[in-house]
């Protein structure tokens, strides 16, 4: 193999390697002040934790759109502080026994304060990311839609 097609490999291996680390991608970013950024692909997701008064498990599901995240169900055990009151959509006892309430509500962001109290954590894909074991008591975490290079993301934020 001569010498300049052996370069011009080089060139196009270093090429797709520069696409590949620099080229933005659509990522959900858990921010946890301080702590390293957390990177989840742009798919729905849940938010689970345990209601500080009802002390039953509750979870929302959001799903990506464009920016902005689509709340679009609300899933409890019992009616309390906080507990949805209006949907468009009849409301729905699951097999498990939550009422799933059907929702259309747009965030452009989530901000929650995780604690090991109510077990916040994040499920997607079935993995349980549990944030009350990544980060201490009350850090204030801020969900968001960015548009993030591999490079960056190996950097930690």
């Amino acid at each position: 193999m001569s010498s300049k097609i052996k370069w011009m490999i080089i060139g196009s291996m270093l090429v797709v390697l520069l696409f590949i680390f620099l080229i933005p991608q659509k990522k959900i970013v858990i921010d946890a002040e301080e702590e390293r950024d957390l990177y989840l692909s742009d798919e729905s997701f849940e938010i689970h934790w345990i209601h500080s008064i009802e002390k039953e498990e509750w979870f929302e599901v959001y799903e990506v759109e464009e920016e902005d995240f689509i709340l679009t169900e609300s899933h409890f055990k019992t009616f309390g502080a906080g507990v949805p009151s209006d949907s468009n959509e009849p409301v729905e006892i699951t097999k498990d026994g939550f009422v799933k309430y059907t929702l259309n509500d747009r965030y452009p962001d989530i901000y929650l304060n995780v604690s090991d109290k109510v077990e916040t954590k994040i499920v997607q894909n079935n993995e349980e990311i549990l944030l009350y074991e990544l980060y201490e008591p009350y850090t204030a975490v801020e969900i968001k839609v960015e548009n993030i290079t591999l490079l960056k993301q190996l950097l930690g934020g």
